[in-house]
């Protein structure tokens, strides 16, 4: 779906699909985090999610036939810095590669090409100002929120110039808001959730997302039971978009009320 075609959605439109995903008998509920569950910030460790929204996932944490995840692109350990939550809330970082379950092991290949990559893009980091370098276990990503707020245009250029180093034939580099990804892992929002949608067993799947990486996320969820929330501006797959961190504290607050409610809590 073009995200030109899709506007924000109604009250009327928010509570109905609220009440679907609540009568469901096995219900998966997923969100993202940077973007959507926190806002953005030039230090990635000086973020918090919405305190509501935290309150109602952990709600529906507790309710039978429910399970709820945290699914982010930062790697495992500092996601769960930056979100603390209970056990009872699924953690999967670097896009589902790690998990609470577990993580997929690096060969030497994966692992050179981790080396090169980061090589790549330490010369860039160096070549522009105020940029930065991630290391995640499975990625390298380029950082250029700091470097937009200075000059948006050399920002851009960066990040042009990030997209373009040769992947080496690992998967394709992913390009968000204000970062360029490079992966040595075959791994996706999309798959994760496909796997965990048929691990849970669950009738109906709701995943909110805010960028680019959510895409794959939103693309798996189908029929009726599924729903995909784009938080935010972008063309998308999904089919409900709503404005902001705020509103998606709303909707899982929302959520959380309709689904203990039908199960008697």
């Amino acid at each position: 779906m073009d995200g030109t075609e899709l506007a924000y959605a109604s009250p009327s439109e928010i509570s109905a699909a609220i009440e679907r995903l609540a009568a469901a008998p096995r219900l998966l509920v997923v969100s993202d985090f940077d973007g959507t569950l926190a806002d953005f910030a030039t230090d990635i460790y000086a973020v918090a999610p919405h305190p509501d929204a935290v309150t109602a996932l952990e709600r529906l944490a507790t309710a039978p036939d429910t399970a709820v995840a945290v699914l982010s692109g930062r790697h495992l350990e500092g996601l769960k810095k930056v979100c603390p939550m209970s056990e009872n809330v699924i953690f999967a970082g670097s896009h589902g590669a790690e998990s609470s379950a577990g993580g997929i092991e690096l060969t030497p290949t994966m692992r050179e090409h981790l080396e090169s990559i980061g090589a790549q893009l330490e010369a860039l980091h160096r070549t522009y100002p105020h940029t930065a370098i991630e290391v995640k276990p499975y990625q390298r990503v380029f950082h250029t929120v700091a470097l937009a707020q200075h000059d948006p245009e050399l920002a851009a250029e960066a990040l042009r110039q990030a997209a373009a180093l040769d992947a080496e034939g690992f998967p394709d580099v992913v390009v968000g808001k204000n970062i360029v990804e490079y992966s040595a892992a075959e791994v996706n929002k999309g798959k994760w959730i496909t796997a965990e949608r048929a691990d849970f067993a669950a009738d109906a799947v709701v995943f909110l997302g805010d960028d680019t990486t959510d895409e794959t996320g939103f693309r798996v969820l189908t029929g009726d039971a599924d729903l995909g929330v784009k938080v935010g501006d972008g063309a998308t797959a999904a089919r409900l978009r709503i404005t902001d961190r705020q509103a998606v504290a709303d909707f899982f607050g929302a959520l959380a009320t309709a689904r203990l409610a039908r199960l008697g809590r």
